[in-house]
């Protein structure tokens, strides 16, 4: 029984017998030629590999046209390797400023100063004049005919919680959910009735088989907030989103690192077809086999091999944790093999390289049916 990418990732998610397991590399996306892993010498090798034996989850959002903003005020400057952009919004009450720098070795950005400093800034934020962007869905709709068999498209969308915690600094968020819970409430409440605006021009679209990737709820598992806590500012809203997107036809599948064994039956109760990216102990505290056992007719799991595995271990153990997931989740399908993240360094290291290679030779190996 020989299938497609696409054909192999879409049984999987629907519990339905596949040939193998398939295999995704997260944020890694081979056939993205605008994606900078693509055009980093350090990382052809593992692209090219990628490209001839994964099965694609191709992560890339719709456009949106965002209306004019006479409030936000955009600087960019560079410093040495790095550049840094300053925006600064102009609130009736006064600015609310974030800085964010990005360096040139390292595909991420680091925000050295959130928008929202004090709790009064919530009033200023939400008073901002406020009108919903304008979707357009013609370069990932040409992004899906380009992909073919070879996978899945995939967007991404925050939950209130996400966003809310970004525009805070992670600790001060905290503070606040702890001391001021119905501030709290009404923040969330405020920023859920602007997400779901957005969500309805996406579900508009035709987006059958798109994965739908629900961030944020990681912002409140243990340590950080309490399950009871978690239920009112994550599941509240994660129930009717994977609804929604369910209904769509497309996968709700809900992204949470971390320790989610206090909040995983949490996650149960909403229609979400999915679940990454299942950290292994200590980095999470529920062993896969036990996920499987209780969730594993009713979400496809995804993940498990730790990325500080792949950038730190030899390939011996990388075959060994492989030949391990297998048995703990391979059985009845529903299981996609998937680093919990993706590297973001340049030049790629021999060792990460070697590993990745590895993960997916081993995959081969241990995951046929």
């Amino acid at each position: 029984m020989m299938m497609d990418s696409r054909e192999r990732l879409l049984r999987s998610f629907r519990h339905e017998p596949v040939d193998r397991v398939p295999i995704s590399t997260y944020e890694l996306v081979g056939y993205n030629p605008e994606a900078w892993e693509n055009n980093e010498p350090s990382y052809t090798r593992l692209m090219d590999e990628i490209r001839a034996r994964t099965d694609c989850l191709y992560m890339a959002g719709p456009d949106w046209t965002e209306a004019d903003e006479p409030f936000r005020e955009v600087t960019t400057w560079r410093e040495g390797k790095s550049q840094f952009t300053r925006i600064v919004l102009h609130s009736v009450s006064g600015p609310l400023e974030r800085l964010v720098r990005v360096d040139d070795t390292i595909h991420t950005a680091w925000t050295l100063r959130h928008f929202l400093q004090e709790l009064e800034d919530i009033a200023s934020y939400l008073s901002l004049p406020y009108e919903p962007a304008k979707v357009d869905f013609s370069s990932f709709d040409d992004r899906a005919r380009r992909l073919g068999g070879h996978g899945l498209m995939m967007l991404s969308i925050p939950d209130p919680i996400c966003e809310a915690a970004e525009l805070f600094s992670m600790a001060d968020f905290l503070v606040l959910a702890r001391t001021e819970i119905e501030l709290t409430r009404y923040f969330l409440d405020a920023l859920y009735e602007r997400q779901q605006e957005r969500l309805r021009q996406i579900l508009a679209h035709d987006v059958r088989d798109v994965v739908v990737r629900i961030c944020g709820p990681e912002y409140a598992t243990t340590p950080y907030l309490p399950p009871e806590l978690f239920r009112e500012l994550v599941t509240k809203y994660l129930i009717p989103i994977c609804r929604q997107i369910r209904q769509a036809g497309a996968i709700p599948r809900i992204h949470c690192h971390g320790r989610i064994g206090a909040v995983i039956d949490q996650f149960a109760e909403t229609e979400a077809m999915a679940l990454d990216p299942l950290e292994p102990p200590p980095d999470g505290d529920i062993p896969l086999g036990e996920i499987k056992r209780r969730y594993g007719r009713q979400f496809c799991l995804l993940g498990n091999i730790e990325l500080r595995e792949l950038e730190n271990a030899d390939t011996t153990r990388i075959d060994a944790l492989v030949r391990q997931v297998m048995t703990d989740a391979k059985a009845g399908g529903g299981f996609i093999l998937m680093p919990t993240a993706a590297p973001i360094n340049v030049p790629l290291s021999p060792r990460t390289e070697a590993n990745y290679l590895q993960m997916i030779e081993s995959a081969w190996r241990y995951g046929q049916y």
